[in-house]
């Protein structure tokens, strides 16, 4: 049995593939349409083309949630699904370009002499690690976060901060002492 215009919902509940590629060719200019009007502030046609098959996985993967009866419920359907998604994607988007600019702020502060100690002891780390812990404890990133911009994993992340925290409670002794 073939897809066609009477039996995809069904087929895509059923989950058999080629209703999936019925609805990716008969919806995939409503879907870009709804998601462009949601992320085209942000400009990034890369985005724009991750989430329209981020909202197509979305359907795939809930279809059996779709109760509706006929193709306008249907169609009603698809696009919240792709407005909510691409809400989602502008939301990450406008968290990453403030976190950014935020990044890009801390060399121009004053440094008071707690922050010369603090940049004193961050100078100890590797360049890596320093990445990290302003991240991590001065920008307030988690360690998920932390992970996707500097393209490591989540338990790097938490073995290098393990390692640092180590290494500076050691250096900030002997600072503390005057050692150093």
């Amino acid at each position: 049995m073939r897809t066609h215009e009477n039996n995809f919902i069904k087929r895509l509940q059923s989950g058999k593939e080629d209703a999936l590629d019925y609805i990716v060719d008969r919806y995939l200019p409503l879907i870009k349409s709804v998601v462009r009007q949601v992320l085209g502030p942000v400009r990034q046609e890369e985005l724009i083309g991750e989430c329209v098959n981020d909202v197509f996985l979305a359907i795939w993967q809930n279809a059996k949630k779709f109760r509706g009866r006929n193709q306008d419920e249907f169609k009603n359907w698809i696009c919240a699904v792709a407005k909510y998604k691409a809400i989602d994607y502008y939301r990450k988007e406008a968290k990453n370009l403030e976190a950014a600019a935020e990044f890009l702020e801390i060399p121009v502060e004053v440094p008071t002499d707690a922050e010369d100690k603090v940049k004193e002891l961050l100078s100890e780390l590797e360049p890596m690690d320093q990445k990290i812990f302003i991240m991590r404890y001065l920008l307030g990133f988690s360690s998920q976060e932390t992970a996707e911009k500097l393209g490591l994993s989540i338990t790097a992340i938490d073995n290098r901060v393990y390692r640092g925290k180590k290494r500076l409670r050691q250096n900030g002794r002997y600072l503390y002492e005057g050692r150093i």
